[in-house]
Formats: C-alpha cells, sequence, structure tokens
C-alpha cells in the first residue's frame, strides 16, 4: 500500500494544509478516506486523477471531512463524463450527503451522469481479492466510525475525529500505520490532546503513529508533539504534513 496524507487540517484553515483526506493505493483501488476542502486539488498534486478514485470511506457529517465531494464529482464528470464511485458510510449518512450534493450542483443527478452505490458495512468486507475494510465506532459524535484497511497481510488504521480511547489502542493492534487525529493541545470533547493520547496508546503494538487533523496550536506545536508522544509511548510518531506519503509492504 502507498498511503498519502492529502489533508492535515482541521475545520479552521491552515495556510498548507487541505481538510481531512487519505489516499490509498494498492495495486488495483484507489481508497479515499473523507474529503474535506481541497483534498481533490491535493488528489491531482499527489499525481491521481479524481476520475481513478475506486472507493471513498466517509467517516462523519462534519463539513472538514465531506465539503469537497461535489468538486470530486464535478472534477470526475468534466474528465471523463463518469463520477462512478463507491461510497462507504456509517449509518444515516448517506440521506445527509446526498441533500448536501444535489443542493451544490443537482445537475450531476440529473441525466444519470452519477453512479455512485453507498454502502454501509458492519464488519469486515472484501473489497477485491486482497483488500478488505472494517470500520470501527469512534467517540465524536452519533455517526462518526473510524476504518481499518486490510491489504495482504498488512494494516492501516485511519481514525479520523475521536477523542482518544482503549477502543482505538484494541483495534490497531498489530497494525502497520496509525493515522490518528490530535486536533488540540488541551482536553477538547470529541477530540484528543497529547496527554490523552500518550494515556491511551502506552503498551500499543503499533509500527508507526501519525499525527493528523491539526487546529493551528496544534499545528503550530505538532513536531514537539510528536516527538513527546514518542518517548512516552515508544512508538515511532510522526507529524503529519500534506503530501507525505508512506509504503507499506513491498
Amino acid at each position: 500500500m502507498k498511503v498519502t496524507l492529502l489533508g492535515t487540517s482541521a475545520g479552521i484553515p491552515i495556510p498548507g494544509r487541505a481538510q481531512s483526506g487519505v489516499l490509498i493505493e494498492t495495486s488495483s483501488k484507489k481508497i479515499l478516506l473523507d474529503c474535506g476542502m481541497a483534498v481533490p486539488l491535493r488528489i491531482a498534486e499527489a499525481g491521481v486523477s479524481v476520475k481513478e478514485i475506486d472507493i471513498i470511506c466517509l467517516t462523519h457529517e462534519h463539513l472538514d471531512h465531506v465539503q469537497d465531494l461535489p468538486a470530486l464529482g464535478k472534477g470526475s464528470w468534466l474528465d471523463s463524463k463518469e463520477v462512478d464511485y463507491k461510497l462507504v458510510v456509517p449509518p444515516g449518512l448517506k440521506e445527509h450527503l446526498v441533500r448536501f450534493w444535489k443542493r451544490v450542483d443537482r445537475s450531476l443527478f440529473e441525466d444519470e451522469k452519477t453512479s455512485l452505490i453507498f454502502e454501509t458495512i458492519t464488519s469486515r468486507q472484501r473489497f477485491d481479492d486482497d483488500l478488505s475494510i472494517e470500520p470501527f465506532e469512534t467517540r465524536h459524535t452519533e455517526m462518526s466510525q473510524g476504518y481499518k484497511i486490510f491489504h495482504e497481510d498488512k494494516k492501516v488504521i485511519y481514525t479520523s475525529d475521536t477523542e482518544a480511547c482503549e477502543k482505538i489502542k484494541e483495534v490497531s493492534d498489530n497494525a502497520d500505520l496509525l493515522i490518528h487525529e490530535m486536533s488540540s493541545l488541551k482536553n477538547t470533547q470529541g477530540h484528543t490532546d497529547p496527554e490523552a493520547l500518550i494515556s491511551k496508546m502506552k503498551g500499543s503494538s503499533v509500527e508507526k503513529l501519525v499525527l493528523t487533523h491539526f487546529y493551528p496550536q496544534a499545528a503550530e506545536a505538532s513536531k514537539e508533539v510528536a516527538d513527546k508522544v514518542e518517548k512516552k509511548i515508544g512508538v515511532e510518531t510522526i507529524s503529519g504534513k500534506d503530501l507525505k506519503t508512506f509504503h507499506i509492504g513491498s
């Protein structure tokens, strides 16, 4: 797997950082995790066409995670006259998204220009011979969830927005890469701060931890925060930046 951080900011715009988005590429599939503001631009900067995206996994309803879905679809239509995506969503999100998408650009839903397959999954599901995806509950909104991405014998975990909790440590057991939010420097409901993450992730067996989804203060201190977390939990910890890539497996 090739994993590219597309957007590493939270809801407040930060120069040089798009909002939430991660691209995972396997030999046969391109998976987009969330699609916040400026993510389609980052996809292009990563050398991928928006029409090449196969699967979009959305974590919850907040704008900094879904705002640029219409732009993604419009770009695909203008390029190829097709909008062909499978969307994996939490229960209840489909109706919310379709209303939003139609309000922004109804033309994409006229004359069957789109082929959007929405799917809500509750357990690990295979999407290709060597690719499967499994959601897990997070602590953010009533519908929020993160994702485990399995490819061959490798595992990547994406939390999106969440409070630090034992569940994350459990699902990331023996993971090759954990992409975890680090919104704030102090305790904030529904989000993660350094001390909470250290407390919950001590003894973790994850191979590598990447911090993302920064508000401005957390972004300014992100390198120091990553160094502190690494020292305290004993796991290589990296401060995420837009377009930073990780290669998992051969």
